[in-house]
């Protein structure tokens, strides 16, 4: 049964028509055909770009991360400065006192020592 049908078929579909072509002229297929290479030109010629600029892309995060990395170092180094000029200010407050410099302690001692002297009536043996 189904070699009968299949007969049949190519029976009926050789008795039908083919579809007709279309026929393009040789002017129109020409310039189509230059259109796709210009358009496959333009196309490799835009792939480099993308290319290129996803390079650039790359070379820009990498500049982006180096910036960051100067940047925490700049703070760093400001902090490092700013607690340097704690320590030097402290310094400054425990040496530089007027009553801690030498020649305080000299003249507080003379009149210490005078003063002492003319509290007590103390005379110097004649």
């Amino acid at each position: 049964m189904k070699h009968i049908l299949t007969i049949l078929m190519l029976c009926v579909s050789s008795l039908s028509f083919s579809q007709d072509t279309l026929q393009i002229p040789a002017l129109e297929l020409e310039e189509f055909f230059l259109a796709l290479d210009t358009l496959e030109t333009q196309d490799s010629i835009k792939t480099v770009l993308i290319k290129q600029l996803e390079k650039q892309i790359g070379f820009h995060k990498e500049l982006n991360d180096h910036n960051d990395l100067l940047l925490n170092y700049r703070y760093e180094e400001i902090e490092l400065l700013n607690n340097q000029i704690i320590v030097y200010t402290d310094r400054l407050n425990q040496v530089d006192r007027w009553y801690k410099k030498p020649w305080v302690g000299v003249v507080g001692g003379f009149v210490g020592t005078i003063v002492l002297i003319h509290t007590i009536d103390y005379t110097l043996p004649q």
